[in-house]
């Protein structure tokens, strides 16, 4: 291990036993305590390494960063702006943290928000805190989530009851408040069998540059349940924002996510679904947006494990600037997988010279009979299409933003969040600037 890379972790994991996990919850401690000597034992990422090499991220190892500051203060004024209005329950997180003071809105019958300490003492939702989190203790699932693994401070359940269709939209805001801080966000979400239920989870920061997000969230949809997850990422410009989602699908489960990267200097979304069980259907729609020197990374992997799946993915960037973008995205139907049905195409748009975008899609196929499919574009923005629009009357920018929003409506424009499409109009507008 190199001294730079051995000196962040350090810093990292100096905050040991920091946090509000429970008392009596020995085997949480436990648990923190090995992911500590797991995260002591790896190196950071480096451009050297395959899943890494066009995402350097080296710059965050130089930085110093420390805890956040347990007195550090949220106006509640502050995060009116970031409310989604369509949200039945607002669950805040400030650094990692739950916050009972800053959340609104309640949940119908059926449905449970909790913390952490609450959650244990429920029997039947402790021990799926336990099974889910053994889940994490893998090597494929690299430092970062170790380093989650050994310092979240919180976990936010959500569990959606069986045959409940509530409509309830809870909105999981992320908040982070600290300069030059870390913080390890971690939500669990469980839709019971026959559910129906939508997750945003939405990262942002307030009154902080610099900081790191490292987050880990798992969902689990059971049998014949439907789980909606927008996941809304607009950190501030200056942060460094690490993600992982895992989706696992029971029998005839279906999961959509809708993943939209508008913030932070550089960002890496890991995304993994799994099917569990004969059936289930997944949709995965993605959109990056990069301008200035922004770094925005995503790598998914669909696995089809047993017979009778589907999934499709879309994924969707613009890249102006100097910014670089960065998607890997894998579909693999393990043997025995029969009658998948999966496709994945990715599109992007370079509106600058300067910018660039490195995409890879892959198929890993072991049986037979399947439909599979896979494809990806890199193209620029049509100056004919650009004239004409101006032809009609439209200045540059408005033709400019007009084509940007039509190439990224596709992405967008079938999430039931209306408001969702309206907060990324905005950022679309911004990446139409051409230097």
């Amino acid at each position: 291990m190199t001294q730079q890379s051995q000196a962040f972790i350090d810093s990292l994991l100096k905050a040991s036993g920091v946090g509000v996990i429970p008392e009596g919850a020995s085997w949480l401690k436990e648990h923190q305590s090995v992911a500590r000597s797991r995260a002591l034992a790896k190196e950071l990422p480096k451009v050297s390494d395959e899943k890494w090499r066009f995402t350097d991220i080296s710059p965050l190892y130089r930085t110093s960063l420390s805890r956040p500051d347990p007195e550090g203060v949220v106006d509640h004024s502050v995060l009116k702006a970031f409310y989604i209005p369509e949200a039945t329950q607002t669950a805040v997180l400030i650094n990692g943290v739950y916050a009972s003071e800053l959340s609104l809105g309640s949940t119908g019958a059926g449905v449970k928000v909790l913390n952490l300490e609450r959650a244990l003492k429920d029997p039947k939702l402790s021990e799926l805190i336990r099974e889910k989190i053994a889940d994490r203790d893998n090597e494929e699932f690299g430092i970062f989530n170790d380093i989650n693994n050994a310092l979240f401070a919180d976990i936010l359940i959500v569990e959606v009851g069986p045959n409940t269709d509530s409509g309830d939209v809870i909105h999981i805001l992320n908040v982070s408040s600290g300069k030059s801080s870390f913080n390890h966000p971690r939500v669990l979400v469980v839709a019971r069998e026959g559910s129906r239920g939508t997750i945003i989870e939405d990262y942002i920061g307030v009154g902080g540059n610099g900081y790191m997000v490292n987050s880990v969230f798992q969902c689990s949809v059971e049998r014949g349940a439907e789980l909606a997850h927008i996941k809304l990422q607009r950190d501030d410009v200056t942060a460094y924002h690490l993600s992982q989602t895992t989706a696992e699908i029971q029998r005839d489960a279906g999961y959509k996510n809708w993943s939209i990267s508008v913030g932070a200097l550089a960002s890496r979304h890991d995304v993994n679904v799994i099917q569990m069980e004969v059936g289930g259907t997944s949709s995965l729609r993605g959109l990056a947006i990069g301008n200035g020197k922004r770094l925005v990374d995503t790598h998914s992997v669909v696995e089809h494990r047993h017979p009778n799946g589907q999934s499709s993915q879309l994924h969707k960037t613009i890249a102006n600037d100097q910014s670089n973008i960065v998607f890997n995205g894998k579909i693999k139907v393990h043997k025995g997988a029969q009658q998948t049905n999966a496709s994945q195409q990715n599109r992007n748009l370079i509106l600058s010279r300067r910018a660039s975008v490195d995409t890879k899609p892959e198929l890993e196929i072991f049986a037979d009979d399947v439909k599979c499919a896979h494809g990806a574009t890199v193209g620029e923005m049509s100056d004919e299409e650009l004239f004409y629009l101006k032809t009609r009357g439209l200045d540059e920018t408005s033709a400019r933003n007009l084509l940007n929003y039509a190439f990224a409506r596709e992405v967008i424009e079938d999430n039931p969040i209306s408001s969702i499409t309206s907060i990324v109009e905005s950022y679309i507008r911004q990446s139409s600037i051409v230097e």
